[in-house]
């Protein structure tokens, strides 16, 4: 069996529908991945989710999906078969009732396409589809053919947002309301989002990640750079567990390089990295170790869009103009000029 790489060929689009991408998508089936720590913010999923909606594009959410399983794979907790097995199901799920699979977050778009590679080694295979077979004992059958099985010629793809976003850039722009007003911005792409490696071509993808920056600018506002700018956003996987104080010296770090450059917000495209940035008990504790109150607000790219768009504070409570993370940004743009 060859185990199909299931990440949307970007290039290709670009080439078939130079105009206007949006028009690949149309017709097709569209899913969201439920990112655990989307929980914490949700104007992550309803600012794509509304973005979708006003391209006319059909969404919808996969309520028999689970998660990734990435943080506990990387925390040792899990075998490879059965992180594999985890997301082979999921797979199986969404393939069943969608086409193309958008993900928010760096690490559950890593994991997806981790847990095919995975399969590629045989024994692993066999493991994996042994841990399907019990749990569909364990259920009582398929509900659906295949439910089970490893995926053999599927028809999903599956997209990170950040990607999603930046190829359709142009036609984005003709549905914001509001733009940047020349704020300064520092950006964090996440290392699973750098570092990564299975879903690109080497020539066109391996290089220097600029999309955040063009967007920024896109989207009226200035983007500076800072020393931290590829470091980690102080997560890594089991770190914060193990050594949390050395894990938060360098959040801290990070946070504090793009203070330093005046940055009025920093924007990334990770829900997890935006939950190590922002959680208030992190930033006491960054605090009480550096004896430094950081004030610098952040966001994901989904909220920053859904601000642009104009939502009001009762469609999105994670957009709450009372919140102290994102109070600044979202009463500078959109103030009355």
């Amino acid at each position: 069996m060859e185990i199909e790489n299931l990440a949307l060929n970007i290039e290709e689009i670009k080439k078939k529908y130079p105009d206007n991408p949006l028009e690949f998508f149309r017709g097709k089936r569209l899913c969201l991945f439920k990112a655990c720590l989307e929980k914490y913010f949700p104007g992550v999923r309803f600012g794509i989710e509304n973005l979708l909606e006003a391209f006319d594009m059909e969404v919808n959410i996969c309520e028999n999906q689970s998660c990734c399983s990435g943080t506990f794979f990387q925390r040792n907790l899990i075998t490879r078969a059965q992180f594999a097995a985890i997301n082979e199901r999921n797979l199986s799920e969404i393939n069943n009732q969608a086409d193309i699979l958008l993900v928010s977050c760096n690490g559950c778009y890593n994991s997806l396409l981790r847990g095919r590679d995975f399969l590629k080694i045989p024994e692993v295979r066999r493991k994996t589809q042994r841990i399907l077979d019990e749990v569909e004992e364990k259920m009582g059958g398929e509900t659906y053919p295949g439910q089970y099985k490893i995926l053999e010629n599927p028809n999903l793809r599956i997209v990170h947002d950040l990607d999603f976003i930046y190829l359709i850039r142009d036609q984005l722009l003709r549905v914001l309301k509001y733009d940047l007003k020349g704020l300064k911005v520092a950006v964090h792409y996440g290392c699973h989002y750098l570092n990564l490696e299975r879903d690109r071509d080497v020539e066109t993808y391996l290089k220097d990640k600029t999309k955040l920056e063009e967007l920024v600018s896109l989207f009226g506002g200035t983007p500076v750079d800072y020393s931290e700018r590829e470091s980690c956003c102080g997560w890594g996987a089991s770190q914060i567990v193990l050594h949390p104080e050395e894990a938060l010296k360098v959040t801290y770090k990070k946070l504090k390089s793009a203070e330093n450059v005046n940055a009025c917000f920093l924007l990334m495209p990770c829900p997890t990295c935006l939950y190590t940035l922002s959680k208030p008990e992190f930033r006491e504790k960054m605090c009480d170790i550096a004896n430094d109150n950081l004030e610098i607000a952040t966001i994901h790219l989904n909220e920053l869009i859904a601000i642009l768009r104009g939502c009001e504070e009762e469609q999105c409570v994670s957009l709450r103009r009372e919140s102290p993370r994102i109070h600044l940004i979202y009463e500078t743009i959109t103030a009355e000029d």
